[in-house]
């Protein structure tokens, strides 16, 4: 048999172990969250430093990066294959009662909250995977494959997060969300949702909050979900419910929204009007995130914070974000995030959002979190759109008395800038913030000129100028500030304290041999799976042919020689169309003797034939049906493949990778 002629170097045929949950629980139990604590989190441990480089935690000044929009993901938003749609079941929720529709908001930005913009509604209908199986009628489309759609109505929402709660997904499954009257759809493939829960679950958190998956927020009062699987696969691998969505009380992408419920204050200056910000406000996101029940939150309810894209030593263009700690405290909060550039006025003062306005959906990596200086620090899991600005920073602490601004999001709002001074030290316990001669003293004490912060500006950052350029010296935490109280101090996190801590380990790298990403695609009609370290390749394969569509990343490795020297070969199979790969130089050597119809394409990454430097398992699975290979380092997917898809025979390890750059 062919699985065995190639796996005989690797793997006996079918070894391993079998059994295990569809969710692969994570070693570390129950979710917890230590707010004294700072901790470096990160899958199957803490986060890798960058591979092959000793970095210092001594005072660093980094300059600041205009991203070149290179390596950007694939567009989720896809047009709508209208005919093969099937008319959604129908789930509709009333309208919410008066006093339930307000908005968590306030003058001034309150100490250690987010601004919530949603409220949690129970979802009867679909609250068990029993009930929504019942729902999920399967229609076939013109490709052969099943359809299932769902439409979910919130009476008087201004827009609508899904909770989707995972048991299972098939291999190849797709997942669509739209608008209603929409032309296009949000798609989000099975294997990229499984890696969101198990990223979650490696960090250590084993609720439901970790293995439910959150859909992008699309406007108005009803989203409709549609799972698509491939031909041949029982509709009963399908195994997921919808307990809860997030009904969204303001649309932020709407200023009449905004105005109607009286948001930013009048003191609030707006971004647009002076352009000494114009590159700096290119840095600055928006931030809309569901909450789990930690910190404050409310597990199910929408908020908003702001955030800043941050640039590293060497220029990497990885795109690290900073924000605040009572934003986002854990990795399964930091999954529900999308983000939203240049969310400015498309003039000064314009009641029109820019046109430049972009919004990213695919979430981030925590990599590490302190509440002693309210910093929460991030890797984007896609890349920021052209344009973007990598901010500059010091981990220097700043002169009394500089001048001092920042770009932020007030309430929600467009972008707005305040300016002031620096004060002195402080310091913040639960309850308030004060002055502080500490030396030890965590947080800076600003006093505003002009413009002011509010709930919604948490997680902005506080920036001075030197020799003319922007740097990053903290991150806000909260503060007394208003427009009714022009000269109450806010506190930001110092920076410099977190730098020196943990943020060394990655904006502070010497140059090093950098992990590169491996994009998986799926071929609908041959049932098989691609693999390529080119987003070139990738972007063809999917331009050109309709029968690929993309899964997003599945896993990182090495473009050369180094940490990781072992090399991967690409062959492809003359007779079915389909590539294989492999580590084994044995097994190559056997393939290019004995099977005349691999084309032997050469190296394509290099990996690690054992764990080391962090590397994890990729498993090895024969397809008895197609004659092919399937390959993943996600455990979830892995197990879920061996409980659902008895056509695939597991062969063990094929050698290791990492899961993240």
């Amino acid at each position: 048999m062919l699985a065995c002629a190639l796996a005989v170097f690797v793997a006996g045929c079918g070894g391993g172990s079998g059994g295990g949950s569809s969710i692969a629980p994570s070693a570390g139990g129950t979710k917890t969250a230590d707010a004294s604590a700072a901790t470096v989190t990160g899958t199957t441990g803490p986060v890798a430093l960058p591979p092959a480089a000793v970095a210092s935690n001594d005072p660093l000044v980094i300059e600041s990066k205009v991203s070149s929009g290179s390596n950007r993901d694939i567009d989720p938003f896809r047009a709508r294959s209208k005919a093969d749609s099937p008319p959604p079941r129908q789930v509709v929720l009333p309208s919410l009662a008066p006093e339930a529709r307000s908005v968590q908001k306030s003058s001034s930005a309150i100490l250690g909250l987010p601004t919530r913009i949603g409220v949690a509604r129970n979802v009867d209908a679909t609250a068990t995977v029993a009930k929504a199986a019942g729902m999920m009628g399967w229609s076939p489309t013109s490709t052969g494959s099943k359809i299932s759609a769902m439409r979910f109505q919130a009476s008087g929402a201004q827009g609508i997060r899904l909770g989707l709660l995972v048991e299972s997904l098939p291999l190849g499954g797709m997942i669509r969300f739209y608008a209603d009257g929409a032309d296009k759809s949000y798609e989000v493939s099975a294997q990229e949702i499984l890696t969101t829960i198990q990223r979650n679950l490696d960090a250590g958190d084993s609720t439901n909050a970790a293995r439910t998956y959150w859909s992008p927020n699309l406007g108005g009062e009803a989203i409709t979900v549609e799972v698509d699987i491939p031909p041949g696969t029982d509709p009963d691998s399908v195994r997921l419910s919808v307990p809860t969505l997030s009904h969204v009380l303001v649309d932020i992408r709407k200023i009449d929204s905004i105005q109607k419920i009286g948001e930013a204050g009048l003191c609030n200056l707006d971004v647009s009007c002076d352009a000494s910000y114009s590159e700096l406000s290119k840095s600055v996101a928006l931030m809309d995130f569901v909450g789990d029940g930690t910190g404050g939150t409310v597990n199910g309810a929408d908020y908003v914070c702001t955030g800043t894209l941050m640039n590293d030593r060497v220029s990497s263009g990885t795109p690290y974000f900073l924000s605040a700690n009572h934003c986002i405290s854990n990795q399964t909060v930091a999954s529900t995030l999308y983000t939203l550039w240049s969310y400015k006025s498309a003039s000064c003062n314009s009641t029109q959002v820019s046109p430049a306005l972009a919004i990213m959906t695919s979430g981030a990596t925590l990599l590490y979190q302190s509440a002693q200086t309210d910093t929460s620090f991030m890797r984007l899991n896609s890349m920021p759109p052209a344009g973007a600005v990598y901010a500059g920073s010091s981990s220097f602490a700043p002169d009394l008395s500089a001048d001092v601004y920042s770009v932020h999001h007030p309430q929600g709002d467009l972008q707005k800038y305040s300016w002031g001074d620096y004060l002195g030290q402080g310091s913040c316990v639960s309850g308030g913030c004060s002055s502080s001669q500490a030396s030890g003293a965590n947080f800076l004490r600003v006093s505003w000129i002009l413009g002011t912060t509010e709930s919604g500006s948490s997680g902005s950052g506080l920036f001075t100028k030197m020799n003319g350029k922007d740097y990053l010296i903290g991150q806000l935490y909260g503060g007394y500030a208003s427009c009714s109280n022009r000269f109450g101090a806010d506190y930001y996190g110092r920076f410099d304290k977190a730098y020196q801590a943990a943020l060394f380990q990655w904006l502070g790298a010497p140059p090093g041999n950098v992990r590169e990403p491996i994009y998986r695609l799926y071929n609908r009609r041959t049932q098989t799976h691609f693999y390529t370290p080119d987003p070139a390749e990738r972007d063809r394969t999917v331009q050109r042919s309709s029968e690929y569509s993309y899964d997003g990343i599945a896993f990182y490795a090495y473009a050369s020689a180094g940490v990781a020297s072992d090399p991967v070969y690409r062959f492809y199979n003359t007779r079915t169309g389909v590539h294989f790969y492999t580590i084994n130089a044995a097994e190559r050597a056997n393939i290019r003797n004995t099977l005349p119809w691999y084309s032997d394409e050469g190296m394509s990454w290099y990996a690690s034939v054992s764990a080391q430097n962090q590397a994890v398992p990729m498993y090895r699975f024969y397809n008895t049906r197609t004659q092919t290979h399937f390959y993943t380092i996600n455990a979830t997917e892995r197990d879920n493949i061996r409980q659902s898809s008895p056509q695939y025979s597991y062969e063990g390890v094929g050698y290791y990778a990492w899961l993240s750059p």
